[in-house]
Parts: C-alpha cells; sequence; structure tokens
C-alpha cells in the first residue's frame, strides 16, 4: 500500500476517537497503540497475521530500526518507539524475545502523522493523543508493509501553488475525499499555501504540509486572481448561463450539505 493511503486510514481510526482496549484495532470502537498500525493496515487492503504487539512489529515488521534524537529526523509515516532496556524502571519484554540480539523493550508505538509542526499520533488510556514534542520517542522506522517512496498518480505532479480564501471564517476545510459528505477533514487557515495537483468537478486535490485532500476550488486563489473582497462572490458556469454566488453563502451551504449527508 503507498504511504498516502497508510497515513489516511491512521487518521480515519484517530478521527472515530477509539476507546483504549488491549488487542483493539479500532474496528469495533476500542484501540490501542499497536492496534492503531494494525487497523490502518487492514483498511488500506494490506494484512497482518502476526502478533499483536509492539515488540513483535519492531523485530519482524520494520525494514530497520534506527535511534532517534532530534524530531528533525522522523519522516511523514514514520513509526515510532519508546524503549526500555534490561534494569529500567518498567522494563518488561516477554520472555519469547529475551533470546534474541535485541534487548530492548518496545513498549509503546505511534506513527508520524506530520512533522511541520511535528505531530505524532498514537493510542494510549483513555484514547488517542496527538504529541508535538519528541519526549520519550526514541526509535524510529518504516514499516515493510507500506511504500513510502510510492504516490497516487495525481499526488505525484503538483501543478501550481494556490491560496486559500474565504469570506468569513479563519479556516477552510480539506477532507479526505471530494465529497461534503465525507466526515474526515482538516481545517487550513485563510492564507495558507496550498499545492494543487488537480481539480475536477469542483474540487480541487491540494496538499498542505504533509497532508493531501479535497478542497472546494473556489476557496482558492491560483494564477495570481486575486480572491473576491469581503461580500464578494464566486462564479460558476451552469446549464450554459453564468451563476454568481456570494462565497460566504457557498461555504453555508457546503458544510449544511455535509451535515445532511452524515445524518447529523
Amino acid at each position: 500500500m503507498i504511504l498516502e493511503a497508510f497515513i489516511a486510514q491512521v487518521e480515519a481510526i484517530a478521527q472515530a476517537s477509539p476507546v483504549y482496549r488491549l488487542g483493539g484495532d479500532g474496528s469495533d470502537g476500542t484501540c490501542d497503540c499497536i492496534g492503531l498500525v494494525i487497523g490502518a493496515i487492514r483498511r488500506a487492503g494490506g494484512s497482518w497475521t502476526g502478533t499483536h504487539g509492539s515488540n513483535y512489529a519492531a523485530r519482524y515488521e520494520m525494514r530497520e530500526l534506527l535511534p532517534v534524537t532530534d524530531a528533525g529526523e522522523l519522516c511523514l509515516g514514520d513509526v515510532v518507539y519508546k524503549a526500555r532496556t534490561p534494569g529500567q524502571a518498567g522494563y518488561a519484554l516477554p520472555e519469547r524475545y529475551k533470546k534474541g540480539p535485541d534487548q530492548r523493550d518496545y513498549y509503546h508505538v505511534g506513527v508520524v502523522t506530520a512533522t511541520s509542526p511535528l505531530e505524532i499520533t498514537h493510542c494510549t488510556s483513555p484514547g488517542i493523543v496527538r504529541d508535538t514534542k519528541l519526549g520519550k520517542w526514541t526509535y524510529r522506522g518504516r514499516l515493510e508493509k507500506v511504500d513510502y517512496d510510492g504516490t497516487s498518480q495525481e499526488v505525484g505532479t503538483m501543478v501550481q501553488a494556490a491560496t486559500v480564501v474565504a469570506d468569513s471564517g479563519s479556516k477552510v476545510k480539506m477532507r479526505s475525499k471530494p465529497s461534503a459528505s465525507d466526515g474526515l477533514y482538516w481545517e487550513v487557515p485563510v492564507g495558507a499555501e496550498v499545492q494543487v495537483a488537480e481539480i475536477t468537478g469542483g474540487w480541487a486535490k491540494v496538499r498542505y504540509g504533509d497532508r493531501t485532500g479535497y478542497m472546494m476550488a473556489a476557496f482558492l486563489d491560483m494564477d495570481g486572481q486575486e480572491a473576491p473582497e469581503e461580500g464578494g462572490s464566486a462564479e460558476s458556469v451552469a446549464g450554459g448561463g453564468l451563476v454568481t454566488v456570494q462565497r460566504a453563502a457557498l461555504q453555508e451551504v457546503y458544510d449544511a450539505l455535509g451535515s445532511i449527508l452524515q445524518g447529523g
């Protein structure tokens, strides 16, 4: 699976706010630290047949495992671990791993879901947590099951920069899918610059920081065109005629439609 798909599913599980439970993978409203990784892999079309445990993952599911001392060393999609060495308080390496050369106890795991600013998403009691500092995360690696170099065709073809604009409010929603009913979204500040890959059916596929998603093209200022002034309008052609829509009204309709389609 490509990295984009893995990260999207980590975010989907996190957005669902699962309750912490050992053995959970997000499929039943519960999750634990390695379950966040396992669940994302399964949702993205992969499989996990090994042990449900962070020590197993660190030893058998990583391409390599490297020490990390600075947040600048981390990349999007890195799987990070907290570890204890023999003699440290809390050290509890399962017996089945004690015959191996690596005697560290990788007791907790998370996923780097953004690097600028840093965001490490992990599941611990009582649920999903987002770390913004390196803290006790001391090892990093890449999963064997994830293609970290592959991207979707659209994401791999960045065509131009655009500025996020809106008549009212300070943020615009960037959704994981080109649909107002998609409940997984991130809020992008007005004035931020995004990279546009393509525009289809009024939706633009954009990259903002480490994330890729979809935003209504009406909220993007491209090709140096000035955004409408306060109370200005967005225009589109429909049925052969020119339709003028207040951008603020468009945002209200857009959000209302999403709420209706989600049943809320």
